[in-house]
């Protein structure tokens, strides 16, 4: 959508102003042998200059007295003072007349420049660098126009925060268009530090009425920053000020075509960093009231500023730390992101990837890992236990995801952060990520179909086919069928009660058929025991027509032990997501690893290409499968790290397994989510490597991916 204003060809866009009248001689009566006339009136700091600056004011001197007077002012243009020029000193404009001769035939103005270089705020004869004349014609009418452009200035030299370059000079080929030879003066408005975090430029055109500031009327152009974020330009937010001037009455139809201006969306891009709007100026040749694509002969930007605060998404700084021993009190863990919601019906999706231990030496311990909003609890919350029937203390070091969506909640600024809590024992946050720990932020709306259910009491069963699980049920309407279904599981799952070697599946179906999105669990560690751990799924379904569907949970004990889902958590998610098949890489295929040990070398069958489409693109890879590190060991570490490129990006995270009396082997869910920024355009290698390598530099055991699972799922995808 865009928007339509008319106003005098002479000024573009409200960004180019030029010191002459709109009107040609053909549409002023009683022009001949007028001179035209410019006067130049400080203007104090207020809405059209925060900083003051220099009123503009041009017109025939009609009574011939020599002056502009006030009834005689047709138009009125503000060049606005800011920061210094990079030498110091602020550019000046100097109007001088010119009397009839070598210069201008018929007289004019001469118009001088120059840098105030000893800052007294005068322009002093040695301080004039440029002279140029605007020369009236033998009728008396003013020659050249001067005009001056506003330019986004990128952050430099000139402007620390980046800010607005306004350049001067007289328009020599009278193009209506200030070219970079024809300019004489520059100087720069700079973004002060509150200007510099807001989110959106603005404009706002109005209908201005006959007066001191456009004798015939004509609009003003006020743009800002939208401070408050609610996608309208207030009076409280408006900075500047620009009056788009209607020329004089044409006598006997003699009227020209008149100037149309268009406001379109200008997407973050070269033209501007965050975005903003492309103001589009030229002559309504046709007479259609209507500025079309080959009409637009002049194009200027109005660019957003940087946002402090991200949109879309936002995740915590790499190098979160480790949380040390966690006691019986809440504490935050420093993993923190803040993220501006932009509309009252999105929700926020939070995506943890972390690493968890309960219950230090102690058996039976167990802890809580929670995500809070504002400082407040958000029903994003998951308890995590360790328990084995021969009374052995524990040492359990173990992958942790989890994923939380939020209500709909209005627009505006949420910070989420991690806090922990250890009930029985100490916990610890984060050992074995190496400062990779991930919590990401991510709004979603309806630009991208999805569906979902926070349904479901906590379940069990010993049986050994499938059972529907309580609640966990989604209904979704497909809209194409050459999209993608992403289904993501996240709840908590405990297998084989009190039996060495217990396992279980759990599933989700579709439209009660079995799918290839499951995953298994394993527990054996040398006696009896209940394991209750956090888990996600994350799954790719293709070829799923476009209709309606229904996706639910089912389980299984594989093992015959009691199976157990949705201990202790605040609630299940089971999310669904349509998504283009276009713009992302995945395999989902089901290969068994088979035994790895040693140093680190990739993971069979995990392996993709993805061709980045832009220069500073983030990408988010999603790695979902089943891990088991260093069986037959007791107290080591076994890893699993993102490559890409063949080059470890430091994404890691590792299992690490100890009790008092026997060897280990666990096989658990495996979901590790990571972000990788600033490849350059074009293909690059994504893969999953391994080792067993304990930080004493001896191996032991080996690592093993892919038991009981339908998909072992990578997945590169771009995020906006």
């Amino acid at each position: 959508m865009y928007q339509q204003y008319s106003w005098c060809r002479s000024i573009v866009a409200g960004l180019v102003f030029a010191l002459t009248a709109c009107s040609s001689p053909s549409d002023v009566g009683g022009a001949n042998g007028k001179n035209a006339s410019v006067r130049l009136v400080p203007e104090p700091p207020g809405a059209r200059c925060p900083q003051g600056g220099t009123a503009i004011q041009t017109g025939l001197d009609d009574n011939g007295d020599g002056a502009l007077g006030d009834n005689e002012v047709e138009q009125t243009s503000f060049v606005c003072s800011g920061s210094s020029s990079p030498s110091g000193g602020m550019s000046l404009v100097r109007l001088l007349p010119e009397s009839a001769g070598v210069r201008c035939a018929s007289g004019g103005t001469a118009v001088l420049s120059g840098l105030d270089m000893n800052a007294d705020g005068f322009q002093g004869d040695t301080e004039v660098s440029s002279t140029q004349y605007i020369c009236n014609d033998s009728e008396g009418k003013s020659g050249g126009a001067y005009l001056v452009k506003l330019i986004p200035e990128s952050s430099g030299a000139n402007c620390s925060r980046g800010g607005t370059a306004v350049h001067g000079g007289i328009d020599v080929n009278a193009n209506a268009q200030l070219e970079s030879t024809e300019v004489t003066t520059k100087q720069y408005v700079c973004n002060t530090l509150t200007e510099t975090t807001g989110t959106n430029a603005l404009i706002r055109l109005d209908v201005e009425p006959a007066g001191a500031n456009c004798s015939q009327g004509g609009t003003a152009v006020k743009s800002g920053l939208d401070a408050n974020g609610n996608g309208t330009l207030e009076t409280s937010e408006v900075t500047h000020t620009t009056f788009v001037c209607n020329g004089l009455r044409g006598n006997d139809g003699q009227n020209g075509k008149n100037s149309l201006v268009r406001l379109d969306p200008e997407p973050a891009g070269v033209n501007c960093v965050y975005g903003g709007t492309a103001v589009k100026s030229g002559l309504d040749l046709n007479g259609d009231k209507t500025l079309n694509n080959a009409e637009v002969t002049a194009t200027q930007f109005v660019c957003s500023a940087a946002s402090l605060f991200r949109t879309k998404w936002a995740s915590n700084p790499l190098g979160s730390y480790t949380s040390g021993e966690i006691t019986n009190l809440w504490v935050p863990v420093s993993r923190r992101v803040t993220i501006y919601k932009t509309k009252d019906t999105s929700r926020i999706k939070l995506t943890v990837s972390d690493n968890f231990r309960v219950g230090l030496q102690i058996n039976g311990g167990s802890g809580w890992y929670s995500v809070r909003m504002n400082g407040s609890g958000m029903g994003c919350d998951a308890r995590q236990y360790n328990w084995n029937a021969a009374g052995w203390g524990n040492n359990y070091h173990l992958p942790f995801a989890n994923v939380c969506l939020t209500d709909q909640l209005p627009k505006g600024l949420y910070e989420f952060d991690v806090w922990a809590y250890s009930d029985v024992g100490t916990g610890y946050i984060g050992n074995g990520t190496s400062g990779s720990a991930l919590l990401l932020a991510e709004e979603m709306d309806d630009a991208q179909p999805y569906a979902f259910s926070k349904a479901g009491a906590p379940g069990f069963m010993t049986s050994t086919a499938y059972a529907k699980v309580n609640g966990r049920e989604v209904a979704f309407t497909k809209r194409a069928a050459s999209t993608l279904l992403k289904v993501t599981l996240a709840d908590t799952l405990r297998v084989g009660l009190n039996q060495n070697g217990g396992s279980g599946t759990v599933m989700v179906r579709l439209d009660g058929a079995t799918t290839s999105c499951y995953t298994g669990k394993y527990d054996a560690q040398g006696t009896g025991g209940n394991f209750q751990n956090p888990f996600v799924l994350t799954c790719i379904l293709p070829n799923v027509s476009a209709a309606q569907h229904t996706l639910d949970v089912a389980f299984v004990s594989n093992s015959g032990g009691e199976i157990y889902i949705g201990w202790d958590r605040s609630n299940p998610l089971l999310l669904v997501e349509e998504i283009p098949n276009t713009g992302l890489t995945y395999s989902n295929m089901s290969i068994e690893s088979g035994e790895l040990s040693g140093n680190w070398a990739g993971v069979g069958a995990r392996q993709i290409m993805h061709a980045v489409s832009a220069i500073g693109k983030t990408l988010k890879v999603t790695y979902s499968d089943t891990f088991r590190a260093v069986t037959g060991c007791n107290g080591r570490w076994g890893f699993v790290q993102l490559y890409v490129d063949f080059q470890p990006t430091g994404c890691i995270n590792g299992q690490y397994v100890w009790n008092g009396g026997a060897i280990q082997n666990h096989h658990h869910p495996l979901n590790l989510t990571c972000l990788v920024p600033n490849l350059t355009p074009g293909n690059h290698t994504f893969s999953i490597w391994s080792t067993t390598l304990h930080s004493d530099g001896i191996t032991c055991g080996s690592n093993y991916f892919g038991w009981n699972r339908g998909q072992n799922l990578l997945l590169v995808e771009e995020l906006p």
